[in-house]
């Protein structure tokens, strides 16, 4: 096949990659207008808390600048509050952002119960950067996302207690611990369409702080002054989108001007509809997807270009082409077989985790242990019940386990590895370009996918190579059945990638879209199963990637084991940059 449009597609992917780190880099400094600090400070020996402070660069506040916290939810970050975070400091407030422990940069085990350890953590943060002589150590504001609010609640115990709250994507109770006492000035901001709490659920919530009755969304209650001010914001969104929903920024911003700066602030500050994260948002999502979808062209490029000695050699398929019916029918079984192993799995790992009871420790690692060992189990099986012995031994020799020396398969193995750890150090060096905390201020373009530091380092090669024999079966199931040989006639490389997606993730897309539905409603039980729904999206969306990527490499270099092993890699690493350490 002709390189040129290979080095074309790459080319141009690489623009939108740098593209979108600056992007991302210039709207975290609201396009001029703020600087933007990282911060690691020792709350006590051994427990470090690690934060980010927005601040005007040129302030028009007459007085000491107000603070405001904000923190982020189960598997969130402080840059994923960005859009609270930007608009804030856009509109003269000092902005402390916050990890909590096992989150982001903190490489401390996260303890999903302990909200009083962790609400000292964020009030040790406001501290540090009250003592700054430009900023207000009197009185500021807190800003939530989803389980945060829990944990800021705790705050209102403290001597230095916020003085309002917004509370974006709140619940009452998420099965660790109902709210029974609610602190003044508290708006929910919320989306009507939330998975985790109702628009009435929210009301109720406000009745029982305020003991008012009958109240609306959209309208403000009580006074600010009296700490005794409450609301609820609504927009059209759910609670993954909440974070970066316009209305909802913009409703938390009016909420902390009134509170924090005065009622009379509003008028005088900037519009609230004036906002530019967007461009980060836009920035985030095509930046990972630009960057990921690189690896394609890339690993073609480099087969061609490698000396012959190392370069991975082609493997031929021997198995005899199943029929359509045939293979749409073993693929509907595997991709069901799938979903449910990897529920299961993760559900189980929830109770075993609240046993003290994992490896490796992050949350629902264990879990995606469990998942790659089953599902490696099953798809042998079903290959083995559904092909026959020899069409399955000759399904695996497609996946590059041949009947040959052991000493020629380790071979072949190699070549792809050093294929791969090209690839790998690709997608590692522009994510440190956009993230290494130590290097530099933060670039971050992804939420999906961050730097490797510390702890998770170990983490993503275990999962990755425990993750290798699953891609492995995946690849006999992909190159030995989907496109073995199959006559498409015209554009026979176009469709047998179509076949091989269409088989891989039809029906693990059906099933995944319903397991995702059935934990977010499970998530009112258990704030926690509410991530298993999320790992179940990025799981959806690594294995069309990996799918792509392995049939076209099974096609166009006629060997699997450099998808195989990038595949591998990809997905380790989304789900530790995704998960919480324990």
């Amino acid at each position: 096949m002709n390189k040129t449009p290979q080095y074309f597609v790459l080319f141009i992917l690489s623009i939108v990659i740098a593209s979108s780190l600056y992007i991302s880099w210039s709207t975290d400094r609201g396009l001029g207008e703020l600087e933007l600090e990282r911060f690691t400070i020792e709350r006590e020996p051994g427990r470090t808390v690690d934060f980010m402070v927005y601040k005007p660069r040129y302030s028009t506040y007459d007085g000491p600048m107000p603070l405001v916290l904000t923190t982020h939810g189960i598997a969130g970050s402080k840059e994923g509050m960005y859009s609270f975070n930007i608009e804030l400091a856009r509109r003269n407030f000092t902005v402390v952002s916050v990890d909590l422990p096992g989150h982001g940069d903190s490489m401390l085990p996260f303890n999903v119960t302990d909200f009083v350890t962790m609400a000292e953590d964020l009030l040790a943060a406001v501290e540090f950067v009250q003592a700054w002589p430009e900023v207000n150590d009197t009185h500021y504001g807190v800003l939530t996302h989803s389980l945060g609010f829990q944990i800021a609640v705790e705050m209102q115990n403290f001597t230095n207690a916020p003085f309002a709250y917004t509370a974006v994507g709140a619940v009452a109770d998420m099965g660790l611990g109902e709210i029974t006492n609610f602190p003044g000035n508290l708006m929910i901001a919320m989306g009507e369409f939330d998975e985790m709490i109702s628009v009435e659920d929210a009301l109720e919530t406000i009745m029982a702080a305020s003991d008012l009755e009958g109240i609306h969304p959209g309208v403000t209650y009580g006074s600010f002054e009296n700490q005794t001010a409450y609301r609820v914001g609504t927009a059209p969104t759910d609670h993954v989108f909440e974070a970066i929903d316009g209305t909802l920024v913009a409703e938390a911003c009016s909420w902390m001007i009134q509170a924090i700066q005065g009622v009379d602030q509003l008028e005088r500050t900037l519009d609230l509809n004036d906002q530019v994260f967007s461009y980060k948002v836009f920035s985030m999502a095509s930046g990972v997807f630009a960057l990921l979808l690189s690896v394609i062209p890339l690993v073609m490029i480099l087969n061609s270009k490698l000396p012959s000695r190392i370069r991975p050699k082609p493997i031929p398929t021997n198995t005899n082409t199943e029929s359509i019916k045939r293979s749409m029918i073993i693929s509907a079984v595997l991709g069901t077989a799938f979903v449910l192993i990897f529920t299961a799995t993760s559900s189980i790992t929830f109770h075993l985790e609240n046993a003290h009871i994992y490896w490796p420790n992050s949350m629902f690692a264990t879990g995606l242990v469990l998942y790659f060992i089953f599902c490696t189990i099953t798809t042998v099986i079903a290959l083995r019940v559904g092909l026959g012995k020899e069409q399955m031994t000759n399904a695996f020799d497609a996946a590059g386990i041949r009947k040959q020396p052991f000493g020629d398969n380790i071979k072949e193995f190699l070549r792809g590895l050093f294929l791969a750890l090209i690839v790998i150090a690709w997608l590692v060096g522009w994510m440190a370009l956009g993230g290494l905390p130590e290097a530099m201020q933060p670039w971050i373009i992804f939420q999906m996918v961050r730097y490797p530091v510390g702890l998770r380092i170990t983490n993503t090669i275990i999962l990755m190579v425990i993750a290798i024999p699953y891609y492995i079966a995946e690849t006999a199931w992909i190159r030995g059945i989907l496109i073995d040989n199959r006559e498409w006639g015209t554009n026979a490389f176009s469709k047998n990638i179509i076949f091989a997606a269409v088989g891989r993730l039809g029906v693990a897309a059906f099933w995944s879209v319903f397991m995702v539905s059935i934990t977010t409603i499970m998530g009112f039980i258990s704030g926690t199963m509410v991530l298993l729904g999320l790992l179940l999206m990025l799981f959806f969306v690594v294995s069309a990637l990996t799918t792509i990527l392995i049939a076209w490499s099974s096609q166009e270099i006629k060997n699997p084991w450099p998808a195989i092993i990038v595949s591998a890699f990809i997905w380790a690493w989304v789900a530790i940059s995704s998960i919480p350490l324990i």
